[in-house]
Formats: C-alpha cells, structure tokens, sequence
C-alpha cells in the first residue's frame, strides 16, 4: 500500500485570531507601567524583568495555539489500495434478541463487543477483501468483500439487534443451520477460491445438525471460525435498568453447540482468529484496485496544548516571603518584623 499525506487548513481565516494576543499584552504592559511608577516613587531597586518577559510568552504561546486549533488542521491521506484477487473473507455478526446482553445496564452489549472485534479483525488482515454479514435464522450480507477498510468499519458500526429481524418468532432466533448459506447463496463469486468466515455470536442456538452446516462449507472451499462473546452473567437490560427475566443466558450450551461445529468443521478453537485467516486463505497474487482517501483532524492537538503555558501563566510565581531580590552584586534586604 502506497501512501501520501497532506496537511490543510478548513478555516483558514481563523488564523486572525492571533491578532488578539496584542490584548493582554498591552494589558501586561500597562500592568508593568503601573508597577514600575509605585517601585520609583518607594525608591525601590529595579525588579527582574525576566517574569515579565516569561508571562508575555507564555501569553502569545496560549493565543498561538487556540489560533492555530480554530484554523481546524486536517491531515489528508491517499492510500492505493492493492488487494487479493484469489481470496475473500466475510465477519459475521450474530444480531438475535440475546446479543444485546449486557453485563450491567451501563455496559458494553455483546453486539458491542462482538462489533469492536470486528473492526480490530479488519485492521489486522492487510489486502485481503473482507464482507460483513448478520444472521439469526437467516444469513444476509450487509457489505460484500472490499478492501476499503473505511467502508468496512462503517457496516461493521451500523450493525444493530434484529435488524432485519429474523423471519420466524422464537425463544432463540438464532440457527447455525443459517450459515450453509453463506456457501450456496453467491456470498463468494465463482473466481474466489480461497474462502474464509468469522463468526461473532454468543453461541446460543436452535437445535441444528453440525455435520450438514460443516460439509456444506467444506464442499464450496469455505473455512469458518466461531468467536463466541458473552458470559453467564451477562442479561438484556430494560430501560429502567431491571433485567428481562424471560430471557436466562445459558453459556454451557453455547460453548456446546460452537465446540460441535468446530469439531465438524476439523478446525482448532483459537484465541487469534485473524491468524486463523492468514492460514486459511495462504498467500497470493493481487492487484492495485483503487485508492482510499482518509481525513484525520489535528485540532485536538494544539487545543490541549495551549493548556500548557495557560496552566503555567497561572502559577502564581515563586517568591520569598518578605524579601526582593536585587540586581546582581547587591543584598538582599528583608522586610523588618
């Protein structure tokens, strides 16, 4: 993948806003006047007009990077994108009634979780196109294979419970019958011979017959990992915060049922699933196929660092009680008790 960047401005006039560092540097100055008009009428020493020059710095610093944070630099990339033309990779999220369990209220559901697994799979697996898919009792695509990892993620984000819902009501929506279709529906075209599926789910499932869901995969070419998500404790939160008690989390049958497709399909439970597709699909050729444009904003950046010299414009400075210093060579008188 080919790089290149850019950096630009979107409000470039915002810059002008520099001009208001001359405020409170002409309000420093008449301060310093002020100050400078008691000293000579007490007949003190003169002061170390270092603290004056740091406080004027630390003042223009502050109002440089407001500034420089209103201008809104964005940094532009154009990446081009070479992808495998011999392998594919549908994610597969289940979207039944049970993955918007949640440990508390306040918690991450399981969809969440299964979704943030997602986007770190995508990230991991370089040039290869990868899908997005929902199943409950039925197995619907919701991107097909690309490698614009932008796109990815966005599908991957808009993936929400029951969305479609599935076709029939029931305790558990959920079958990994459904999955056999993802072999015999076109989710793969015909060129596309090294196939590979990732599974997000809880695990909890209909009754369904393992040995049809692994031979109908493994005679299309089709590789599938299960990543189960969820735990016993987990439950599906009402809005005020109380538990749906017709739904009971069973975490020993799911960890069953995903065990018993595994062990149909022939492939090992690992906790890497992205290592699983790199193995899957092997290596092959590829091909430049577009370009993927990203804008990542750095206003944040100079708006927290202006907090910096703020913070340090507002320590009041260090002194000795009762005391001045003078110039070099002179003493130091103290203030009598």
């Amino acid at each position: 993948m080919t790089v290149a960047a850019s950096l630009s401005f979107l409000t470039p006039r915002a810059s002008a806003a520099l001009l208001f560092a001359v405020v409170p540097l002409v309000a420093l100055g008449m301060g310093a006047r002020r100050v400078e008009a008691v000293r000579r009428a007490l007949r003190l020493p003169p002061p170390d007009r270092s603290h004056n020059l740091r406080r004027a710095a630390l003042l223009v610093l502050t109002v440089a990077l407001l500034a420089l944070a209103a201008t809104q630099p964005v940094v532009h990339t154009r990446a081009l994108l070479r992808t495998r033309t011999d392998a594919q990779v549908f994610i597969v999220l289940d979207t039944s009634r049970s993955m918007a369990a949640a440990p508390s209220p306040a918690g991450a559901s399981r969809l969440a979780r299964a979704e943030r697994i997602a986007i770190s799979l995508g990230a991991h697996l370089g040039d290869l196109p990868i899908g997005v898919a929902t199943f409950t009792d039925r197995v619907l695509p919701d991107l097909f294979p690309t490698a614009n990892r932008a796109a990815f993620d966005s599908s991957v984000s808009a993936v929400t419970i029951e969305a479609p819902p599935p076709r029939e009501a029931s305790t558990v929506a959920t079958t990994f019958d459904a999955l056999s279709a993802l072999a015999t529906q076109g989710f793969f075209p015909d060129g596309v011979h090294k196939r590979a599926v990732v599974v997000l789910t809880d695990g909890e499932t209909a009754p369904f017959d393992p040995a049809a869901v692994a031979s109908a995969l493994a005679h299309h070419g089709v590789r599938l990992i299960v990543v189960r998500v969820g735990t016993g404790a987990d439950r599906v939160w009402r809005p005020v915060a109380s538990a749906e008690p017709a739904y009971r989390p069973n975490p020993a049958g799911a960890r069953l049922a995903v065990a018993s497709l595994e062990a149909a399909m022939g492939a090992r439970h690992t906790a890497d699933p992205a290592a699983f597709v790199r193995r899957a699909v092997g290596s092959g050729p590829s091909a430049q196929t577009g370009v993927e444009v990203r804008t990542r904003t750095l206003a944040p950046v100079p708006a927290l660092m202006a907090l910096v010299p703020l913070l340090l414009l507002l320590l009041p400075p260090s002194t000795r009680p009762h005391s001045y210093r003078l110039r070099a060579g002179q003493t130091t008188r103290r203030a009598s008790a």
